[in-house]
């Protein structure tokens, strides 16, 4: 006979904990710790942002971006800071513990299958992205918030009010959602005729979020600037990042879309609560459009955010909008294929979020466990990851360059100056890339123009999505080459250094020399202002329909084909607002060495011919002609030093410095004798001047030991030191070396020549090849030269 089984825990007990399990569940898996260092160009603006709280910079003047002052809560990355840190796992825990709950609070609502698929939805895609985890928590908290409307403020309506403004401090796009949905809370208690608590709704969220603003450090008279600069850079953002969206999840995106929109209308007119209805698909409407634009404007990874939100509707069906029972089986035939359509369209962006989704929500669940269970040593594993990319990008001779003296960074790559502890002390609009409106790239020229401008700047060329880098901040780089001039070249960067004098900027301005309409397609030949260096502004303006495409999507990819006087052709994207704000369009820069040549005066690969290119499907959403301003630039000297620096660092084994080389292949440093050498090629030539009262000329040179050793087969090379005035040419030195045969050749050969009464004039240090003109294994060198 078996025994009556037994509670070890009283039922009223087991009941109140049997929801604990899956509490934990998705408090590990909304739980997400922070991401190591590392070099890109995410990283970067993640690391910066903490970096200019702890430095207090005002959001909105100081810095221009897309997030706020707590962006680096979303951004998450570290980069040595203690006590961002330890604000970064708070925020974790809190947030996990909190979203947790809130979705618990709606899934309680659901019954049978239908909660099943809500918490797997949750498990598996809702809480692994970041941007979509918060802008879901939001609607929730908006439509709990109308939803509550009726009992007056309890404290959990005070709670959601402080989280919104919070999270609203976090991205601006935040920000215009909790906004979008506490006006529409607030509208919905006063058409109501409940004016208290609309004030205090507005009351609360608007307190919570300057108070907030002012524990941040951040002035509150700053907010207006904040508030236009961010809406500036975000409308900016929808109109110039866009890529091409591919067909497959572009078309499962419009079309659950158009089923979404059809539900929400047709559930908006059987409901009898007409008010409520309507800020409830207000609501969703506004955080479905949001996270539409956010997803398709990009279109890569980001897609899944559209389709993470999109599935919220149909995952809490019928609870979401209170759907009352008219039509039930309608509005489910509605929200199924939208379900369908979502989870293919992650599939078609990220295959393997669908394709092995269990399995990556158990390894974030495990080691979100095994984190938390090692919390205590866990900051020892990112100071030695930390330690371990500083090694490599660390900007050693720059720091000792500049010391404390304060620094910017152009271009996207901001980790080096963290890693290396510089003065970071950035313009408004931090990454070029993103200075891409006349008003933004305006406001960063108008900052390197000013007092305010840094000490230095680090200049590293790169764009992204296939923009010609010259567009990326043009106004400041281009005020850059008059005010700073070049120091030093190290890790890809150039280091500029501000110059002592006063800086008028409207004397350098660009001076007009034409306007005119050129049409879409048809060529512009610039041979005419031949040698001169010059700034194109391209102003095409959208048509009726094509404001409606941006305003639904984003618009068509604008291109400008640039052919140099060589015949060369180029083709980059041109984003319209781009185009409006200018930038230098001869020379045409690529890189920091077309750059320094514009900022030395001596422009290379000038523009013979410019086309505005548009697909023809794309014409009707722009109008036919650009307006077009050509105008020329004043002769930069920014980097007038650079040869000369250059050299000098290159040839930094010499005493003394060539004036110009030439070589078949680039010069490198080798070691012969343990002696650092420059091999030159042959055939090759250095060409010294020659210093006032020099009488004599000494140095060193030599073969690679692998020219002749293993595999090398070198059969000698021919060294001469040829004295020229440009009349008369006299041999002062001639060795021939062939080491490969002969073993007094080998190493080092030292050698000493008498100038006798040779006068200025300039030297020429020639290698020529040996036998048959045969330099495959020409691997010659100099080291230790000096003319005294």
């Amino acid at each position: 006979m078996s025994s009556p089984s037994v509670n070890l825990l009283p039922p009223s007990l087991l009941h109140r904990f049997r929801h604990v399990p899956l509490f934990l569940l998705l408090f590990f898996a909304a739980l997400t710790y922070p991401l190591m260092p590392s070099v890109n160009l995410d990283a970067s603006w993640r690391m910066a942002l903490g970096k200019f709280l702890m430095d207090g910079k005002q959001f909105g003047t100081e810095v221009v971006f897309t997030y706020g002052p707590l962006g680096f809560l979303m951004g998450k990355t570290y980069y040595g800071s203690g006590f961002l840190y330890q604000a970064m796992l708070i925020w974790q825990f809190f947030a996990a513990f909190v979203f947790a709950a809130i979705i618990m609070y709606w899934g309680q609502r659901l019954a049978g299958g239908r909660r099943i698929f809500y918490y797997a939805f949750f498990l598996i895609f809702g809480l692994t992205y970041d941007d979509a985890m918060q802008m879901l928590m939001i609607v929730l908290m908006g439509m709990d918030l109308v939803r509550r409307s009726s009992r007056g403020h309890d404290w959990i309506s005070i709670g959601m009010l402080l989280l919104l403004s919070f999270m609203s401090a976090i991205k601006f796009t935040n920000l215009v959602l909790a906004l979008v949905v506490v006006l529409i809370s607030a509208g919905h208690l006063l058409l109501r005729r409940d004016t208290r608590n609309a004030f205090v709704t507005l009351l609360v969220y608007v307190g919570g979020f300057i108070t907030v603003w002012c524990l941040c450090r951040q002035n509150p008279l700053n907010l207006p600037a904040y508030f236009k600069n961010s809406w500036i850079i975000s409308q900016g953002y929808q109109q110039v990042m866009g890529i091409a969206t591919p067909v497959a999840p572009l078309w499962k995106g419009l079309a659950s879309a158009a089923l979404i929109l059809t539900y929400l209308v047709v559930n908006l007119w059987l409901q009898r609560d007409k008010l409520k209805a309507l800020a409830y698909t207000g609501m969703l409407g506004a955080f479905l459009y949001l996270n539409w634009k956010h997803g398709f404007v990009r279109s890569d990874g980001h897609m899944v955010g559209y389709f993470f939100c999109a599935l919220l509707p149909v995952v809490l069906f019928p609870v979401l909008l209170e759907d009352e029972h008219k039509a039930f089986r309608p509005k489910q035939w509605l929200l199924i294929p939208t379900g369908l359509l979502c989870v293919l369209g992650i599939r078609d962006t990220l295959p393997g979020m669908v394709d092995y989704g269990l399995g990556i929500f158990q390894t974030r669940l495990w080691t979100n466990v095994g984190n938390t269970f090692q919390i205590g040593s866990l900051r020892e594993t990112y100071d030695a990851k930390l330690g371990h990319e500083r090694q490599g990008h660390e900007l050693l001779r720059t720091r000792d360059a500049i010391g404390d003296a304060s620094v910017d960074v152009m271009g996207y790559d901001q980790v080096p100056a963290l890693y290396t502890k510089l003065n970071y002390q950035p313009r408004p609009v931090f990454q070029s890339y993103s200075a891409y409106t006349t008003e933004l790239a305006r406001l960063n020229a108008a900052h390197y123009a000013s007092d305010a401008a840094p000490d230095y700047v680090l200049i590293r060329m790169n764009s992204i999505d296939e923009r010609l880098p010259a567009m990326d901040d043009s106004a400041a780089l281009y005020t850059i080459a008059h005010r700073y001039r070049y120091v030093l070249t190290e890790k890809s960067f150039q280091l500029w250094k501000r110059n002592a004098e006063a800086f008028d900027a409207a004397a350098v301005a660009p001076r007009p020399l034409v306007r005119r309409t050129l049409p879409v397609g048809e060529s512009w030949l610039l041979e005419e202002y031949a040698g001169r260096s010059l700034w194109l502004e391209v102003d095409l303006r959208p048509t009726l329909l094509g404001r409606l495409l941006a305003f639904l999507y984003k618009p068509p990819m604008l291109r400008i084909e640039i052919q140099d006087m060589s015949g060369n052709i180029s083709r980059f994207r041109m984003p319209a607002p781009i185009g409006q704000a200018g930038f230098i369009i001869s020379p045409l820069i690529q890189d920091l060495m077309g750059y320094v040549n514009f900022a030395a005066g001596q422009p290379e690969r000038l523009t013979r011919r410019i086309t505005i290119e548009l697909a023809e499907a794309d014409r009707k959403y722009f109008q036919s002609a650009a307006m077009v301003t050509l105008s020329e630039l004043a002769p930069p000297s920014g980097g007038k030093d650079f040869f000369a620096i250059l050299n000098k660092e290159r040839f930094h084994m010499f005493e003394s410095v060539p004036e110009s080389f030439d070589s078949q292949a680039p010069p490198s440093e080798e070691t012969i004798d343990r002696q650092t050498v420059i091999v030159m090629h042959a055939p090759s030539e250095l060409t010294f001047d020659v210093p006032a009262g020099a009488t004599t000329i000494t140095g060193m040179h030599g073969f690679i030991p692998g020219a002749y050793t293993g595999d090398g087969h070198s059969n000698g090379a021919d060294f001469r030191i040829v004295w020229s005035d440009g009349t008369q040419s006299i041999d002062l030195y001639h060795k021939f070396l062939d080491p490969g045969k002969e073993a007094s050749d080998r190493g080092l050969i030292p050698f000493k020549v008498s100038l006798g009464k040779l006068e200025r004039g300039r030297l020429y240090f020639r290698i020529g090849p040996g036998p048959f003109n045969d330099h495959s294994w020409d691997w010659t060198a100099w080291t230790k030269i000096k003319i005294e």
